[in-house]
């Protein structure tokens, strides 16, 4: 694979993340209470600390997200991310470990998607594309940049619009 092809590859793949946080950090910032309350199921922090978390955590999620997609010290938010995505999952491995996999994951406003040890297996793999990103870099030129970015994001809404189809022979 030639470089500008895994550079292309990385843009995209930090373009799609990063779309992915902006999206999800706007849901929970608009839905403030309900990912409070997430953040207080998972018994980490004092109940009182839920509702600025969860203020401080869907603010960061959406500076981070257009960060990455803006492609300006890209390598830095890249690493920003890894760190974001390696706490999230702490958070939910710890969790996962004392045995409380009843939880939501609080990924995805509006998917109740139940802590496993998949959910931090997976989160685990998007810090990780995001640290091969940051090793990457991004293609130079404006175009590039803009063809990555859609990229990134027309990802981001195929991976969303597949979590809302439904095995053949699902009555609804």
């Amino acid at each position: 694979m030639s470089a500008l092809a895994l550079q292309m590859a990385s843009a995209v793949g930090a373009d799609a993340i990063g779309a992915l946080l902006l999206g999800t950090g706007v849901a929970k910032m608009l839905d403030q209470p309900g990912f409070a309350s997430v953040i207080a199921s998972y018994r980490l922090l004092p109940l009182d600390a839920a509702f600025p978390a969860a203020r401080l955590i869907a603010s960061v999620q959406m500076g981070l997200g257009v960060w990455l997609c803006s492609g300006i010290y890209s390598r830095v938010a890249c690493l920003c991310a890894v760190l974001l995505l390696a706490l999230f999952a702490l958070a939910m491995g710890i969790n996962v470990a004392r045995g409380r996999t009843g939880l939501s994951c609080g990924c995805l406003p509006g998917h109740d998607t139940r802590l496993t040890g998949g959910s931090v297996l997976r989160t685990l793999l998007l810090a990780a594309a995001m640290l091969g990103a940051a090793a990457t870099g991004r293609p130079s030129g404006a175009v590039l940049a803009a063809v990555a970015l859609m990229g990134g994001i027309s990802l981001v809404m195929l991976a969303l619009a597949s979590l809302q189809l439904r095995p053949v022979g699902d009555a609804a």
